[in-house]
């Protein structure tokens, strides 16, 4: 174990950080996770690197070589551990889409009566604690707060513009999103778990990183308020796209305790917003990470392995290709909700076939054509201009048509699809 160790070369940086002074204790990193294999080794090397002291895997429905991967690490880091949660399948079918909750509530209770542990955390395996100077860890991090300090982490959502299976690339771009992960004193008095911040018993000092106090949104309790709304300090990249081939992938995944094969909580590939952000990770402390993340893929030796898994997305992907023409075809409008902005060929070639069929059942519905131009243009500009001239054609005086129109002819002029 002492040379495993060694490998996280950067100062502070062992998955023993916590011994060398930290005031707040130990911190529980703890993930449910679904057919994720190929992601565990990056995601695992990451927070480990900035020094979470145990990371706790829930695995759960999962049928890709998930158990193989985690073996291999847990076997060569004793401070990772994984788990199965299949036995909440045992539960009525209510209970059983309540997965994240009854496990985040089950690992919550574990630490309390075992102690020891000061923090714990929920992430998903898209979800990476960043800090913005690359430099500190978690424990640094905490050195600068009360131990009592309830800190929700607002999140930067990818863009899913990067290329297939790249790891965390140096410069980080995204929207800005009013959700946070919330990091919890383990002592922190709580009626329900929640997804993003929990329903306080009590009234806990709960701050942003910056120390503002946390104010929800009034539409959205689990949001920011807009105001207090700024990537800070520290931040989770939330890789919820990664790229356009993994995202058609992802979306196969499908949700807990529903039928419906497409994973219907996606919204498609976003564009930049006005909350668009891009952060340049120190270049000298992103080689000490990438030579840290080179050094323990080689100790955990699970080249084959990710192979296998890096397979499973790729069929995946072609399951989820090969299932849209059916899918679209009977639920377009949900199919449209997750596949905008994605400019794969196929996907593409699905959706324009599905169009064309809906304008030949009612070809004098400009208002059809015009709906069906403004979708297509999430996907093929020149597709939507076709579409919406017609429109034009049959009702030339519409004001969304002649806006419509003369954006789609500049943004093709232009090359801003």
């Amino acid at each position: 174990m002492n040379m495993i160790k060694r490998l996280f070369k950067h100062k502070g940086h062992s998955p023993d950080s916590h011994l060398t002074g930290n005031k707040n204790g130990k911190v529980k990193l703890v993930a449910i996770a679904k057919d994720e294999g190929f992601y565990f080794s990056e995601w695992i090397h990451h927070h480990l690197y900035f020094g979470f002291d145990e990371i706790d895997i829930f695995i759960n429905r999962t049928t890709d070589n998930s158990r193989e991967v985690l073996n291999g690490i847990s076997s060569k880091y004793d401070n990772v551990k994984w788990h199965s949660a299949d036995w909440i399948d045992k539960c009525p079918e209510d209970a059983k889409k309540q997965i994240q909750f009854i496990v985040y509530n089950k690992v919550w209770d574990d630490i309390l009566n075992s102690g020891g542990y000061s923090h714990i955390l929920f992430l998903d395996i898209d979800e990476f604690w960043i800090p913005k100077d690359f430099s500190r860890n978690i424990h640094d991090f905490l050195n600068s707060y009360s131990p009592d300090d309830v800190i929700s982490f607002e999140w930067l959502n990818d863009l899913g513009n990067i290329p297939a299976f790249s790891e965390l690339p140096q410069i980080l771009t995204g929207n800005l999103s009013p959700l946070v992960k919330t990091l919890y004193p383990v002592h922190t008095q709580i009626k329900e778990l929640r997804h993003h911040v929990a329903l306080f018993d009590g009234n806990p000092n709960h701050i942003l990183v910056d120390g503002v106090p946390f104010e929800p949104r009034k539409s959205l309790i689990q949001a920011v308020r807009e105001d207090l709304q700024s990537l800070k300090s520290a931040f989770i990249y939330h890789r919820a796209h990664r790229s356009v081939e993994e995202y058609i992938s992802l979306l196969y995944r499908g949700r807990p305790g529903d039928s419906f094969p497409y994973k219907t909580n996606r919204h498609g590939l976003p564009t930049p917003d006005a909350g668009y952000q891009e952060v340049e990770l120190p270049k000298a402390s992103y080689e000490s990470y990438r030579n840290s993340l080179f050094d323990f893929k080689n100790s955990v030796n699970l080249s084959k392995e990710s192979q296998n898994a890096k397979q499973f997305v790729l069929s995946r992907l072609e399951r989820s290709l090969a299932k849209l023409q059916q899918f679209v075809c009977s639920d377009y409008q949900t199919m449209m909700q997750m596949f905008r902005g994605v400019y794969h060929h196929q996907v593409v070639s699905v959706f324009s076939l599905q169009r064309k069929k809906m304008i030949e059942q009612t070809p004098q519905d400009f208002r059809l054509m015009r709906d069906l131009a403004i979708d297509a243009a999430t996907q093929n500009i020149e597709e939507a201009i076709m579409l919406m001239e017609a429109a034009y054609a049959l009702n030339p005086t519409g004001p969304i048509i002649q806006q419509k129109l003369a954006e789609f002819r500049e943004r093709a002029a232009s090359k801003k699809y």
